[in-house]
């Protein structure tokens, strides 16, 4: 993929935060819709071809994904033409002179960067006029799967009885991955902490206090997989007990 340096980008349709404010709602039930050109477009063919990638700008499999997935783009008089996300994260669309709106429904997990969108909303460009052209226009989304990774924490007391463990910290450290973010937490009053963590390795470990041993591993190593079936997932347990 070098979209980047390709000759024939005529447009990058990345201006979705600078378009109107139903254009860029996140998430939004329905697609915006376009206008009429104000003035007559440039007649000849409308080739538009782009890439889907993910946080670290690497394509994304749309054959992978919980739900396949395709870009719609939706032109001023209802039109739609749909196109399929190839396993290299390449769609093509060929279309006629006219405003138009690209789309994307994301699934279960992901979220969109550019253009912006809630977890499995619809990410949108806007309405956007192209004429006719022998070269063609190029549109990118950037999108990212995310988990949410709960750790659970256990006070063992001097009876045997188990309780919630309110206060502890967790931390979140992404493995050699510059582009995830370190995430920390306090567990709350039913022992939890949760954070939205990217693909990737990760070591996930506890900050120990004065006078409890641990009775778990204080560190855990996980992997997190983009392409891993959507839901909910088996948190991460920490258990201590009285040093006395």
């Amino acid at each position: 993929m070098r979209h980047q340096s390709t000759s024939i980008v005529r447009v990058l349709l990345l201006v979705a935060l600078a378009l109107s404010a139903t254009a860029g709602v996140a998430g939004a039930a329905q697609p915006a819709t376009c206008d009429a050109p104000a003035k007559p477009l440039a007649s000849g063919a409308v080739t538009v071809q782009g890439w889907v990638i993910n946080h670290r700008e690497l394509p994304v499999d749309g054959t992978r994904t919980a739900a396949p997935l395709q870009v719609t783009a939706t032109g001023s008089d209802g039109t739609t033409v749909t196109a399929a996300v190839a396993s290299n994260g390449y769609f093509m669309l060929s279309l006629t002179p006219d405003n138009w709106n690209f789309t994307m429904q994301l699934p279960e997990g992901w979220d969109g960067i550019v253009p912006i969108a809630a977890r499995a909303g619809l990410a949108e460009t806007g309405c956007t006029p192209l004429p006719g052209s022998s070269k063609a226009y190029l549109i990118v989304f950037k999108i990212r799967r995310l988990f949410d990774i709960t750790a659970l924490k256990w006070e063992e007391l001097a009876d045997g009885a188990v309780q919630p463990g309110q206060g502890w910290t967790i931390t979140y450290q992404p493995i050699q991955d510059p582009f995830a973010v370190l995430r920390t937490g306090k567990t709350g009053a039913n022992g939890t902490t949760t954070a939205a963590l990217t693909p990737g390795k990760w070591y996930i470990y506890e900050a120990g206090q004065p006078g409890w041993w641990p009775v778990t591993p204080p560190g855990v190593w996980i992997t997190l997989d983009q392409y891993a079936p959507p839901g909910a997932m088996d948190p991460v347990v920490f258990k201590n007990r009285p040093a006395h």
